[in-house]
């Protein structure tokens, strides 16, 4: 029998293996390809500037095809779409991991 990969434990999980896929399958291979590239890198540096919890949120609320084109640009500017995770450590637990962790652990997480 066959194995078959795990699912995706979360939407933005789900979000980021599809940005994954398309950069790696030759898809989109520069920022110039996603569509309204121009205002999709703008969102890009405002998400990556804004405070963890402000980030989070907002990629909460995004429609899924801007996050994806989000990830994708993060993917190919930074080398990973997990790059607006990269100072939130309980954040990416909880948004890519599906791990709920407890109040006094955030911080000591988010302080790593």
């Amino acid at each position: 029998m066959l194995t078959t990969a795990a699912q995706p434990r979360t939407r933005l999980a789900a979000l980021a293996v599809r940005a994954r896929n398309i950069v790696d399958s030759g898809l989109c291979t520069r920022t110039s390809v996603v569509p309204d590239w121009l205002a999709r890198l703008d969102q890009l540096e405002d998400l990556t500037a804004a405070a963890a919890a402000d980030r989070r949120a907002t990629l909460a609320i995004l429609d899924d095809r801007v996050v994806v084109d989000l990830l994708v640009l993060s993917y190919l500017r930074h080398g990973t779409p997990y790059a607006l995770w990269a100072d939130t450590l309980a954040g990416f637990a909880e948004d890519i991991l599906g791990a709920a962790t407890w109040a006094q652990l955030h911080t000591r997480l988010d302080a790593t």
